[in-house]
């Protein structure tokens, strides 16, 4: 059984697996670069393993192709000496029986909250595999698996012989049936394809299929935290402390901040945590501390945990008010700070609620007293009529002494700003660095999470920056029928932008800015030069996670598939399937076909008629039809890529809502939809 819906059983096997070597270092632990809840959860588990003597190893890696020059298939597959491997946050959508080249004495335990898994991994006969699958994955996630039977019977049924990654395999079946379903027209084509899906309904393998393609197709999303995975073991183990809480704190809010989570699901971990923090003695005793001055004073000697309703600005503690306001992506977004008129209704605002801009200026911890005990009562009176009705949000601070105050999501965004300090093009992140990110959250090494506030403030500014002059400059930000793209030109903010964390803050940041303007919602791309200027980055966003939602991010086989056809070096070996590393001179063809693979969807065809704009009269009812990109030449390319020619009906798949323009050799025409 390798699917553990039990934190303890998974630990204890965990456990199990490396005591069992007579290795110097029986456990291999290799934690994702990639993010903050990384970190916390490697802390977590690094304290629970050291306190029942386990021995381990640490190998920070970026990239899938890391972990081979420490656990490739060689020392996987020896039959000599058992290896005992832990993945933190990275893995689970591969075949990790296909990608390490497990042995039979290989076992490798997986914590990840990247969904979906890939069903090889959860599948029962699959020994050398274990993931940490609880039962809330299928039964509180974000996204709901309406598949009509359970994940785990999906993965049992599973031929782990078989090569699939990601369900590619079937793309051809479900296109020659289509073409199949397509050689009828009319009420017979109709009927056809409710016959055949009635056949399959029946058919356990073609059901199979059916229900598989759906799973992997459904788009990335995230589950729980391991962070918070890792606490919930170190609490029923008993070994759970302050600082351990403190992480799991740390690691809820990493997925708040990066938008991975709903608000039902952010407010749930919340009150979840919010009960631990009460339960767990939080009021530590006082002790006698001497202030610059000479004054001694009773404070705690240790931290305190409180769950307070946080404003939605951005590292207020180490800037001042008046640049948070400006540059927070919530509020920015909001009053659009960038233009002229933002700017008038911000320095309205502060004056309407009594802030002196001397006073707002200055850096936040030197700010003056009286306006921080009435700010959130001002806050709260007028930012209401600005549209900032959400300004609050329930979050976690760190009490330290009387005069230190840390905010969890500060900590995300310092830490975060560190981890991507030194990244290599192909997204490699430095060991270095990593070590430099580890510490950063020890309350003993405050000064390496300043540096990182410090970057993240660029980084803040720089989004600004590029955000406004996307927005303002006419034609930088692109739009198609599916989704808009955007290319970063500044070789300055490129420097800072050009990783794929700050990239997606920059994308969501657009997307908050075109939502305020009006603009209907789509996915956005971002790209983005990265350090060696014959490279970019292209990351994809698809908004805030909605309860509920049928689909994620379908960017990651999308833009594989493109990169695959463009006939390019590219890399797509990073943990999130949104980002992509290509060459710059192949954007424009990498932009085509991914236009081609997100237009071309599984839907019953739509049906409307062909206009002639020559003479403005009735032509012929007919579907409508993408051809494929190798018959453009033929049939003539469209305003939006894409051709129809003049001949008799055929039926094919198309997503649209709105005309379509249609040009054949000679003749221009418009589709009016049904």
């Amino acid at each position: 059984m390798v699917r553990e819906q039990s934190i303890d059983s998974f630990y204890a096997r965990l456990r199990e697996s490396a005591t069992a070597s007579s290795s110097t270092t029986p456990l291999l632990i290799f934690p994702s670069t990639s993010d903050v809840d990384s970190l916390c959860a490697l802390k977590i588990i690094g304290h629970v393993l050291e306190s029942d003597s386990v021995r381990y190893a640490c190998y920070p890696v970026s990239t899938f192709k890391e972990i081979h020059k420490f656990a490739g298939p060689d020392s996987c597959s020896s039959p000599e000496e058992p290896v005992t491997i832990l993945l933190i946050n990275w893995g689970c959508h591969r075949d990790l029986g296909k990608v390490l080249g497990l042995g039979p004495c290989a076992k490798v335990f997986v914590v990840d909250s990247h969904r979906p898994i890939h069903l090889h991994n959860l599948s029962d006969q699959n020994d050398g595999v274990v993931v940490l699958y609880t039962r809330d994955d299928e039964d509180q996630a974000d996204l709901a698996y309406d598949l009509r039977v359970p994940v785990s019977a999906l993965a049992n049924a599973s031929d782990l012989n078989s090569d699939d990654e990601g369900g590619d395999d079937l793309e051809s079946d479900d296109e020659s049936e289509s073409e199949s379903e397509g050689e009828d027209d009319g009420g017979e084509g109709s009927q056809k394809r409710r016959r055949v899906s009635g056949e399959s309904e029946k058919d356990p393998v073609k059901l199979f299929r059916k229900l598989k393609k759906e799973y992997y197709h459904m788009g990335t999303f995230h589950g729980k935290p391991s962070g918070c995975l890792m606490y919930d073991l170190s609490h029923s183990l008993r070994k759970n402390t302050n600082d351990l809480l403190w992480f799991a704190c740390v690691a809820l809010t990493d997925q708040f901040v990066h938008e991975r989570l709903t608000n039902e699901r952010y407010q749930a971990g919340v009150m979840e945590l919010e009960q631990h923090i009460n339960s767990s003695g939080n009021l530590d005793a006082a002790t006698t501390v001497t202030l610059k001055d000479g004054t001694k004073v009773l404070a705690p000697d240790s931290s305190k945990i409180a769950c307070e309703d946080e404003p939605k600005l951005m590292l207020l503690q180490e800037w001042n008010l008046f640049d948070s306001m400006l540059c927070s992506s919530y509020m920015a977004t909001k009053l659009k700070t960038w233009s002229d008129n933002g700017m008038k209704k911000l320095m309205l605002l502060l004056a309407r609620m009594g802030f002196a801009l001397e006073d707002c200026r200055q850096k936040f911890q030197y700010m003056n007293v009286a306006i921080k005990r009435k700010m959130k009562d001002e806050f709260e009176e007028f930012l209401p009529e600005y549209g900032l009705t959400d300004f609050y949000y329930r979050g976690f601070c760190l009490l330290h002494g009387y005069s230190s105050r840390l905010s969890a999501a500060d900590v995300v965004f310092g830490v975060t700003a560190l981890l991507e300090s030194f990244v290599e093009s192909d997204g490699t992140c430095a060991a270095k660095q990593f070590g430099v990110a580890y510490d950063s959250l020890s309350l003993s090494k405050l000064e390496k999470l300043e540096i990182g506030m410090r970057q993240a403030i660029k980084v803040q500014r720089a989004i600004l920056r590029q955000g406004s002059s996307a927005i303002t400059k006419k034609g930088s930000i692109r739009s198609g029928s599916k989704f808009r793209w955007v290319k970063l030109e500044d070789s300055a903010d490129t420097k800072l932008l050009g990783y794929p964390q700050a990239l997606t803050k920059f994308g969501y940041f657009l997307m908050d800015a075109l939502k305020e303007k009006g603009a209907k919602m789509k996915p956005l791309i971002c790209i983005c030069y990265t350090q060696e200027r014959n490279k970019v980055l292209i990351v994809g966003v698809c908004g805030k996670p909605r309860l509920g939602a049928d689909r994620g991010n379908a960017f990651g086989i999308a833009f594989r598939d493109a990169a695959e056809e463009t006939g390019t070096d590219f890399f797509h070996e990073l943990f999130e399937s949104s980002w992509i590393v290509l060459d710059a001179l192949a954007v424009n063809s990498f932009m085509i076909r991914l236009t081609e693979k997100l237009w071309i969807t599984r839907r019953p065809p739509l049906r409307g008629y062909i206009r002639n704009s020559r003479r403005s009269e009735m032509v012929r009812e007919v579907d409508l039809i993408v051809p494929p990109t190798e018959n453009w030449d033929k049939y003539g390319t469209s305003a939006h890529g894409y051709s129809q020619v003049v001949g008799p009906p055929v039926p094919i798949d198309v997503d649209a809502v709105h005309d379509v323009l249609i040009c054949t050799p000679g003749i221009c025409t418009s589709m009016l939809l049904l």
